[in-house]
């Protein structure tokens, strides 16, 4: 599996990976991960089996195919040469949902701020590191949101919990929908606007074609493609441009433009 952990644990799809000499940590599924980048192969060295590892970093993902697919494009053609081995996530749905709620409106080193004290708060001690909390972890003890700093996100993302603790959210029912169809579900859902869905809907949903559209985003698609105009229409067009493998496009893109 061509992956390049650097690129796809760094590039901001994720909030809670961190690289420490050389090894990158992470809680998955409950547990302590750690892997190295050995060369051009991956290797674990705790917490996960192979088979596990290649579903996290969706190994059912041909890259060379989807860089065959957009390479006739130039600017993704040169970030493909970049930043080769980029690949989305396969995030756990609760996890991805809440955290992008606690995203809104902020940069990514307050998100990551928000979402360990999240987790140091409400979350279960691994090795030093805690897990992203379950619904019921956070209901359990609500009334210590407030120390968490997340402003005006905190009532929606305990309202968030609620419903996903009362199992009013159907995570496998968003995946079997149509893109479109699970778009316009998650944006009824507190705090979930037309951004988060998207997000929500491309890293753990399986909806490849979602187009996150945010501030970065819209100014690359003006500046390079000539694209402007509301959240829909960029996404849109951006979606009618890079088909089914957009979600890809909008991550090599954000994670390319300005540097």
């Amino acid at each position: 599996m061509l992956l390049d952990l650097d690129h796809t644990l760094g590039c901001g799809q994720v909030f809670r990976w961190r690289k420490e000499g050389g090894l990158w940590k992470g809680i998955v599924d409950g547990r302590m991960v750690v892997l190295e980048q050995d060369g051009p192969r991956v290797a674990v060295r705790s917490g996960m089996g192979m088979a596990e590892l290649e579903r996290y970093f969706r190994s059912d993902d041909d890259l060379e195919a989807i860089y065959g697919a957009l390479g006739a494009d130039r600017y993704l053609s040169s970030c493909f040469e970049r930043y080769r081995g980029l690949r989305l996530v396969r995030q756990d749905p609760w996890e991805c949902i809440a955290s992008y709620v606690l995203a809104t409106n902020a940069n990514i080193p307050r998100i990551q701020g928000m979402v360990e004290r999240v987790c140091r708060t409400f979350g279960t001690e691994r090795d030093g590191y805690y897990a992203f909390p379950t619904p019921g972890q956070l209901l359990d003890g609500c009334g210590r949101v407030d120390g968490c700093g997340l402003g005006y996100r905190a009532g929606r993302f305990i309202e968030l919990a609620r419903l996903a603790y009362r199992g009013a959210i159907d995570f496998q029912a968003l995946i079997e929908m149509e893109y479109e169809d699970c778009w316009r579900e998650l944006v009824k859902l507190p705090g979930v606007g037309p951004k988060v869905a998207d997000c929500v809907s491309v890293f753990s949903l399986e909806h490849l074609e979602a187009f996150p559209v945010d501030v970065r985003i819209r100014r690359a698609m003006a500046e390079l493609y000539g694209i402007e105009g509301s959240y829909r229409h960029v996404s849109a067009l951006a979606r009618e441009r890079f088909g089914r493998w957009a979600g890809y496009a909008q991550q090599y893109i954000y994670h390319s433009y300005g540097r």
